[in-house]
């Protein structure tokens, strides 16, 4: 879990949380188990099973196992995500990605600063 990706969420960005959460679902409780999480230095083991559920199913995903936008963009016609590289955002790259707002693996942002070279 990359708690350094979560604070910039929650600080900078916590709309990404409320688009993660489905319209029937309480995005302000998910935000506060975010906060809880963070507060508790990432210790899940306290949350309640609904804490742990908005964790688990809205939360999560934005900091554990990210998905490559792909620095093509996906190819529908294909089924190919545009990933030139693994398909997944390394931890240690997580956070700038947010700040950059460019959710590229390592290798996609090589080959994106490329191109604009040229």
């Amino acid at each position: 879990m990359n708690l350094s990706a979560l604070d910039h969420i929650v600080k900078n960005n916590p709309e990404l949380i409320d688009e993660n959460v489905p319209a029937k679902a309480d995005s302000a409780a998910t935000l506060g188990v975010a906060k809880l999480v963070l507060g508790n230095g990432g210790n899940v083991d306290a949350l309640t099973d609904k804490q742990r559920f908005h964790f688990d199913t809205y939360i999560l995903p934005l900091i554990e196992n990210v998905e490559c936008d792909g620095v093509f963009g996906p190819d529908m016609e294909n089924g190919e995500d545009g990933c030139v590289g693994s398909g997944r955002i390394d931890d240690e790259d997580l956070e700038g990605c947010y700040i950059m707002d460019e959710m590229l693996c390592q290798e996609c942002q090589h080959v994106n600063h490329k191109m604009q070279e040229d």
